[in-house]
């Protein structure tokens, strides 16, 4: 843990990122914080990563410090509903195209919904950042292809077809949505919502020409993952599709694509999340900190669950963490 400002090391912090967790390049905390002797000695790197956990989630954790509201908005937006290729021929996606209402060229990114589909909260996030001078797409993949992520009667070779052509679509798309005028030097980033998330770092890692990914509360190592949230009784009494299924996204975590990942990186996590909880983001922080030179950073919101960004009404969460984004896109895709 690593708390920067006035009552950690006494320097400014980086766009206010007070609560800031930092496992330096080899996964640990930094050269200074090394554990006991005893743990040192005994503990593989499995344990180091749950002390680290504990550190951050127990009582001995830090308080959210630095929520600042975003900037007041600066332009007025415009938005249009619009259609996008897939990677197939005659797939098309829908989408839904906001930009700032001013001419000239801006950061772009592309928005991925989470498991529960497409829905008007996204739309609020996108006006802001177009207020702000964002241009965004708001991508349906579900309306190329469809995964049933969860059945345990779907033929594996179908579902992993079809996640496959999901992927595929969303690299089509976020490839076609950069080529648009808008778009500052043809570059876009990446903002993955959960299940979002962890398409944004699979797109990210297949196309080194995305610059950006900013990713709340995602899933990135399934094998923790799908552990914590399938009931071993259920797993026990799988088939053999449902168990083939489970090995191939164990296989093809974002957490093992971390080495591919050009772009540098911007996480969110609710600290209080008891959907996908925030050790997902902890262990991607280290993997992208130990397998590349990019820049990583990530912050965590006490007493904050699962979608935080998208509940109804404003939070102090929320806002911090457009404003952070803002900062972020504008840093890694101003023209």
């Amino acid at each position: 843990m690593k708390i920067t400002g006035p009552a950690g090391d006494g320097q400014a912090p980086p766009e206010d990122f007070r609560l800031s967790f930092d496992p330096g390049q080899d996964g640990h905390s930094g050269q200074g914080d090394k554990p006991p002797r005893r743990i040192r000695a005994g503990l593989g790197k499995s344990l180091i990563l749950l002390t680290l956990l504990i550190a951050v989630t127990s009582c001995v954790r830090a308080r959210t410090a630095g929520l600042l509201p975003p900037e007041s908005p600066t332009y007025a937006y415009e938005e249009a509903s619009i259609d996008l290729p897939g990677g197939e021929p005659g797939v098309r996606l829908d989408g839904y195209f906001t930009r700032p209402k001013a001419e000239g060229k801006f950061p772009c990114a592309v928005l991925l919904h989470g498991k529960g589909g497409w829905w008007r909260a996204y739309l609020g996030y996108a006006r802001e950042l177009a207020e702000r001078g964002i241009a965004s797409l708001i991508l349906d993949y579900y309306s190329g292809h469809y995964v049933d992520l969860e059945s345990l009667s779907v033929p594996f070779g179908h579902r992993r077809k079809q996640f496959e052509l999901q992927n595929s679509d969303i690299r089509a798309a976020a490839a076609a949505f950069s080529r648009r005028p808008v778009c500052a030097g043809g570059r876009v980033g990446m903002i993955g919502f959960s299940l979002g998330a962890d398409k944004a770092f699979r797109t990210a890692a297949a196309k080194p020409g995305i610059k950006a990914v900013v990713a709340y509360y995602g899933p990135y190592d399934y094998v923790s993952f799908i552990r914590y949230r399938v009931n071993a009784i259920i797993l026990a009494l799988a088939g053999e599709e449902a168990l083939r299924w489970k090995s191939y996204l164990e296989k093809n975590s974002p957490l093992s694509m971390a080495g591919k990942v050009e772009a540098n990186v911007l996480l969110f996590h609710g600290v209080e999340d008891r959907t996908i909880r925030a050790a997902q983001s902890i262990r991607m922080l280290a993997a992208l900190k130990r397998r590349g030179k990019r820049s990583v950073r990530m912050k965590l919101y006490e007493g904050t669950g699962h979608n935080f960004v998208l509940r109804r009404g404003l939070s102090a969460e929320r806002a911090d963490s457009l404003r952070l984004t803002v900062a972020f896109l504008r840093e890694n895709l101003a023209p």
